[in-house]
């Protein structure tokens, strides 16, 4: 099984007192990055491959609360759109919701955020961690966690919500992935190589154990969900990882990119006892249909007392990766990266 190498030397601070960092190759722009900062979100820009960054600018701002979970992504126009969670603050009334900003192609300030979606006021029935992908089509779907339809219970899903123009008008929320009972949650798509279908990777606590492990879950292009929802037996879900994690083990907040030689590369947060305030960063490796993710590596070194959280991953090149997460070294909290290389 390839494993991911860690360069140490490559260790960067990227957002001091940052947290749930974001990173893309933007065509003609170099690296974009994103994230939760002072209540907001900001962005920085890196034109030599995230050696130094541009100062953080922001992208947007919520009187009524905490703007969290950015995700961006690059359209075919070369555009970006950086997608957002609403957290209101206790008292405000104001619903939990997902909201995007865009960045037109050669511009250099977002737009005001627009309202996609809006959940419960309170936590329990909140909308969480939106993520998108475009298809060949030019369809943008937009995947988030979503606990609105289960106001006398504990279950979340994953809804998808749909674009045709562009991320100017989007389709009602429909459920793409929910097991009765359970949570399925921070869903993150890739678009496979050479039309092997779209694959999202879930947080899943229905997998044995009852605590969270990650989950892929897939259609087919010629499908794009449109047979109806993911269940827990579904043929179309299965574990991520090719050997079963402990069923104590907490392994959750799941990341999912595609390197070009077609291998797929799978972070998320593990913890052996179970508590997540003692999770440590995992990296695992698969196959082009994003499965069998084994080789498991650690990109950050061990920070006892300190947890690893809301890893990401941007690919760089034919074998390069690097790997961001909010960790604290040396003292310093805030989001780090590091660059991994591929092994044959």
């Amino acid at each position: 099984m390839p494993q991911v190498t860690w360069d140490a030397q490559t260790l960067r601070l990227v957002a001091r007192d940052g947290a749930y960092g974001r990173m893309a190759a933007a065509s003609g722009r170099g690296l974009i990055f994103v994230c939760e900062r002072e209540r907001g979100v900001v962005w920085r820009q890196s034109r030599d491959a995230g050696a130094t960054w541009s100062e953080a600018r922001p992208v947007a701002a919520w009187d009524a609360g905490k703007l969290a979970n950015p995700e961006l992504l690059e359209l075919a126009d070369g555009a970006l759109l950086c997608f957002h969670n609403r957290r209101p603050d206790a008292g405000s009334k104001q619903p939990y919701a997902i909201a995007v900003s865009r960045l037109a192609k050669g511009g250099e300030a977002w737009s005001a955020p627009e309202l996609l979606f809006e959940a419960g006021s309170e936590k329990e029935n909140g909308c969480w961690e939106p993520a998108a992908v475009q298809l060949p089509s030019g369809e943008i779907e937009l995947f988030f966690a979503n606990e609105a339809p289960y106001r006398t219970s504990d279950e979340q899903e994953i809804s998808l919500m749909r674009s045709t123009d562009g991320g100017r008008t989007w389709s009602p929320p429909e459920r793409v992935g929910f097991r009765a009972g359970h949570r399925d949650g921070m869903p993150v798509p890739l678009l496979l190589a050479n039309g092997a279908g779209v694959a999202v990777a879930i947080e899943d606590n229905g997998l044995g154990g009852g605590t969270l492990k990650p989950a892929i879950l897939f259609t087919t292009l010629n499908d794009v969900w449109r047979s109806g929802a993911v269940t827990g037996d579904s043929s179309r879900r299965c574990p991520a990882l090719a050997e079963p994690l402990p069923a104590p083990t907490y392994a959750g907040a799941p990341y999912l990119r595609q390197m070009p030689g077609g291998e797929t590369v799978l972070a998320f947060q593990r913890s052996d006892d179970g508590e997540m305030r003692h999770s440590r960063i995992a990296v695992g490796v698969g196959d082009a249909r994003a499965r069998g993710f084994g080789g498991l590596s650690y990109p950050f070194p061990e920070t006892p007392g300190h947890a690893q959280l809301w890893a990401s991953l941007c690919v760089k090149s034919d074998r390069t990766i690097t790997a961001q997460g909010t960790l604290t070294v040396n003292g310093v909290r805030g989001v780090w990266s590091i660059d991994g290389r591929l092994g044959k």
